[in-house]
């Protein structure tokens, strides 16, 4: 269990642990002990973990497929992170109840606004033509406490579990999620030793190759020249996101509310 644990600590998680032990959003988020984690990876008691640290940064990030029938656009996503982005392969979970997850890693602590607009830009550019309740991001928008279930656990009502899996075990999921028994943690933490973090350096270039791909879709920017070639920081594109009629609109008010912050500090500046 402890290697397990270091793994996630090492790539997502701040320094205390901090979440929920117990099912409802009402339930305070507190430290979580040894103990309360024991018991989310036995099985005995859900558990979510807070991936932002106090100061209001992560150094992971979250995005859940709901449905189990988009393994094919998951299993694209992974390889164009790697492929377009240049970015090390992310994670893969399966959950317990339906669809998978990508977890990606960040080597260095970043503000929630900006890991929630790479999201938000990257869903844009790969799963515009997803329905909104298709995908969901954590960080998310607006007051989203920032907590994703502990992997492995079990979902009590139909006793199914999740885990980390191999990219080519995917499809095994599409027609029943989760696995029937509870996965072994060490076999877990192998998984997870050998993923690497996404440096700064890696964070801006693929943001820059984001804002650069969305670019030529927005209506009069070569006219105007307001909105051509590449965007150097993440206000600018989410900008670009919140203006390009191709992505929807769910996923633009979310790029709005990811503004939000920046906005704010101008205006108190």
């Amino acid at each position: 269990m402890t290697r397990l644990l270091d793994e996630l600590q090492r790539l997502y998680f701040p320094a205390p642990w901090c979440g929920r032990v117990g099912e409802g959003n009402a339930l305070p988020i507190l430290e979580l002990s040894a103990a309360a984690l024991a018991q989310g990876l036995a099985g005995e008691a859900p558990v979510q973990l807070a991936l932002a640290s106090g100061d209001g940064s992560v150094r992971g990030m979250v995005l859940r497929f709901t449905r189990r029938g988009d393994w094919p656009r998951v299993a694209e996503l992974y390889q164009s992170l790697q492929e377009d982005l240049e970015l090390p392969a992310p994670a893969i979970a399966a959950s317990a109840d339906d669809g998978y997850l990508l977890w990606l890693s960040l080597a260095e602590a970043t503000p929630v606004p900006v890991a929630r607009a790479f999201l938000v830009a990257l869903c844009a550019r790969y799963l515009a033509d997803l329905p909104p309740a298709a995908i969901a991001t954590v960080p998310g928008a607006g007051s989203d406490t920032g907590l994703v279930g502990l992997v492995p656990a079990l979902h009590a009502a139909n006793g199914k579990w999740s885990a980390f899996i191999d990219p080519g075990m995917g499809s095994m999921f599409v027609d029943e999620s989760g696995l029937d028994m509870a996965p072994n943690l060490d076999r877990q933490a192998e998984m997870l030793a050998g993923l690497r973090s996404i440096s700064p350096a890696a964070l801006q270039r693929a943001q820059h190759l984001l804002a650069a791909a969305a670019a030529p879709s927005l209506p009069g920017a070569a006219a105007s020249g307001a909105l051509s070639g590449t965007f150097s920081d993440a206000q600018s594109f989410l900008l670009a996101v919140i203006n390009d009629p191709s992505v929807s609109l769910s996923q633009r008010i979310e790029a709005a509310t990811a503004l939000l912050p920046y906005t704010a500090r101008k205006s108190t500046g």
